[in-house]
């Protein structure tokens, strides 16, 4: 058991490095389109529920290509690892180019639905667009990285990461001072980021011994794509579905409920990748351990995830519950918003710990190649969640949906536990 907790944990330190610099180009992201005004911002707010099914489509490839490859290393075909590689291309830019499509021709009552302006809608179509197309053409690196965690070379694809973070914000900077492109720069910027990772990419994978692909379809890699890309994308459409619906119960509330409800979620999704990378690192670990009883070393994954999750997720927990007032502070200028944020902090708190032992399992079963399971356990969870919220008597407030929460994390660590287990003991 502890023969696995040391290879997890060293897999996910790297990865959370990856993680941690994709965080820091989110947040250079927002910062940057402040400072271009609030024009900007809007037309980044308006992108964010867009942005899901772009999140959705590139992170379910790459969780397909990170557990194909494991499975290939651990069969002793190591050097075929890159063979899926131009299906899930073509597969993800399709979808990419058709949601683009889709979106400049139904461009009027998608927009109107979000509430965006008409004035507005020319700038938010070339937004997204540009985001599409340049997502599109960041495939290549993405899936590139995807297949050497899954080989465990999980520190050479975080290396990767930090780069492409570092050239991304200096094209920014760089299109800003140059041209007059505004909220453009984003996307554009990126570009020559993504084209020099991917050059590197394609270097540390010939170096590591991969044969490249022949440039066809593999029916193969399409099943793949729909047994374990697939769930992971629903999870992603499931996550924007349940924060529209808070949002949704809580749409007779007064702003600041609103907006200190919102900045309690945003601030706990942030300690998010402390899981995630757990999950993916111990995942990588036990994909690549040979040995025909998987069973047992599925089992053994279990453990070695609540071990690595639960520590430093106790420890953020009590820190976050005791320095709340000054954490929701931190986050705005609006007392009203900070107050609530801060109670939703107080209630939320002391359940971290089983909040990140959740994340990380279900993060875990999504790349042992269980993300059917994982999206199906959600998909419960977030529906009785919801239906819960629902049917609470009476104007639901911030508070109620913070002890909801907070009772939640509680009852979804302890199913998921008992579940999983389960599950994987029938297997």
């Amino acid at each position: 058991m502890h023969l696995l907790t040391v290879p997890a944990m060293r897999l996910a330190g790297s990865i959370l490095v990856g993680l941690a610099a994709g965080l820091v180009l989110q947040g250079w992201t927002v910062a940057f389109l402040g400072r271009l005004g609030g024009e900007a911002l809007y037309i980044r707010s308006v992108y964010t529920p867009i942005g899901y099914l772009t999140l959705a489509v590139t992170e379910g490839l790459v969780v397909a290509a990170q557990v194909s490859a494991g499975l290939s290393s651990r069969a002793g075909r190591q050097s075929d690892a890159l063979r899926p590689v131009p299906t899930f291309f073509a597969i993800g830019g399709g979808l990419l180019l058709l949601q683009t499509v889709v979106l400049v021709l139904a461009s009027g009552p998608v927009l109107a639905a979000l509430g965006v302006a008409p004035n507005e809608h020319r700038a938010v179509v070339l937004f997204v667009a540009a985001t599409a197309i340049s997502s599109a053409v960041g495939l290549l690196p993405y899936l590139g990285a995807g297949i050497l965690r899954g080989l465990g070379y999980a520190g050479a694809a975080a290396w990767l990461g930090l780069t492409f973070t570092g050239l991304s914000i200096g094209g920014m900077v760089l299109l800003h001072g140059t041209t007059g492109l505004g909220v453009l720069a984003v996307p554009v910027g990126s570009l020559p980021a993504t084209a020099i990772v991917g050059v590197v990419t394609a270097a540390v994978l010939r170096r590591k011994g991969l044969r490249w692909p022949a440039l066809r379809g593999d029916r193969r890699a399409v099943a793949e794509v729909w047994r374990l890309g697939a769930p992971v994308a629903a999870t992603f459409l499931l996550l924007s579905t349940a924060t529209f619906g808070y949002l949704r119960v809580l749409r007779a509330a007064g702003s600041a409920e609103v907006a200190g409800f919102s900045l309690g979620q945003m601030a706990t999704s942030l300690l998010m990748v402390i899981a995630m990378a757990i999950g993916s690192g111990t995942a990588i670990a036990v994909t690549l351990r040979p040995g025909e009883n998987r069973r047992g070393v599925n089992l053994a994954g279990l453990t070695a995830v609540l071990r690595l999750s639960l520590p430093p997720y106790l420890a953020i927990g009590v820190m976050v519950y005791l320095l709340r007032e000054s954490i929701a502070e931190a986050l705005t200028t609006d007392r009203a918003a900070a107050a609530v944020a801060a109670e939703y902090f107080a209630w939320t708190g002391p359940t971290l710990a089983l909040f990140g032992g959740t994340l990380a399992l279900l993060t875990y079963l999504e790349q042992i190649g269980r993300a059917g399971v994982a999206f199906a356990l959600n998909a419960v969870y977030f529906a009785l969640m919801l239906t819960a919220a629902f049917l609470m008597p009476g104007q639901v407030t911030s508070d109620d949906l913070a002890r909801l929460t907070a009772g939640g994390n509680v009852l979804g660590f302890v199913s998921l536990w008992f579940s999983v287990r389960f599950l994987i003991r029938r297997s």
